[in-house]
């Protein structure tokens, strides 16, 4: 039998805005780096438009803010932790300083609601992961208890297949549910014929099984207890829908879903099922972009 694999050695950036949100994403990034005596840099970007008579206001409290983080960090397990004050706009200097740190991943508040042209515009999680190309944990709720129960939402394309591979690497211990949505209850072929509807459950319970097994074959025995707790689900209809249901009967403590970071105006007007998720699902999410291409 192969010996459990350990939580790795994470590089954490955290976005720090003086928030309540921002509080709880510190407090999930402690406890991801404690657990795999990882490293945390507490980011707070001044924006660049903010007035010249209020920056120096500004930046003492974030100092203050900052140094108390730091003071608790350490005070919890976590040796090595960093603190920077930038300037500038805030995903830019996100995705500047993570690259900076070669961070694996980005931990923030949950989403602000704002306005619909903001929105068409882009989130600044949606642009970190459309322009950083590196992963974003956004965190809704106190660390109560570490990441047990996960569900990752899979499509079969390599965004999600790395989705997937991280929540295996980054949380070994967890029960996670491998999620895929098939069909639609619009397309009558499906919803009305029964034998049509159990074709395509069985051909995604079989696609999705291989999916598990080239992903098993990826990660090596070292993963082989994480992966038999995997749970491979399929559920017919929209993937929103299907995450929703998924969400609500399960309770995962994190969502992990892969994103096709596409860019431009119509993924502004039109969204995506990753998009989605980060505004509207209950619990933290973590979001991994496809990985980018080697520099050169």
């Amino acid at each position: 039998m192969s010996e459990e694999a350990r939580v790795p050695q994470l590089r954490l950036l955290v976005g720090i805005d003086l928030s309540e949100r921002s509080r709880a994403a510190f407090a999930r990034a402690v406890q991801l780096a404690r657990a795999g005596a990882g490293s945390l840099t507490l980011v707070h970007v001044t924006s660049d438009v903010l007035p010249l008579s209020l920056t120096g206001e500004h930046d003492a409290c974030a100092r203050d803010v900052l140094a108390e983080h730091v003071l608790k960090a350490r005070a919890e397990g976590v040796s090595e932790v960093a603190q920077r004050i930038v300037c500038g706009r805030d995903y830019e200097q996100l995705i500047e300083e993570a690259r900076k740190d070669r961070s694996d991943l980005i931990v923030v508040g949950k989403h602000r609601p704002s306005s619909l042209v903001q929105d068409m515009l882009g989130t600044t999680v949606d642009r970190v992961l459309r322009l950083g190309g590196i992963p974003v944990l956004t965190v809704r709720h106190k660390a109560e208890q570490h990441y047990n129960s996960v569900l990752v939402a899979v499509d079969f394309s390599p965004a999600s297949r790395r989705a997937l591979e991280h929540a295996l690497r980054w949380f070994p211990q967890a029960r996670i549910v491998v999620l895929t949505a098939y069909g639609s209850p619009r397309r009558s072929v499906i919803a009305g014929d029964g034998a049509a509807r159990r074709s395509a459950a069985e051909t995604h319970r079989l696609a999705l099984n291989g999916f598990l097994a080239e992903v098993a074959s990826t990660l090596g025995p070292e993963h082989a207890a994480a992966m038999a707790r995997v749970v491979p689900t399929v559920d017919p209809g929209w993937a929103e829908d299907v995450i929703l249901r998924a969400v609500e009967a399960n309770k995962p403590d994190l969502l992990v879903v892969g994103t096709h970071a596409r860019g431009g105006i119509g993924h502004a007007l039109l969204g995506s099922v990753a998009e989605w998720v980060l505004v509207e699902a209950p619990c933290d999410v973590l979001a991994v972009p496809p990985a980018r291409p080697p520099a050169g």
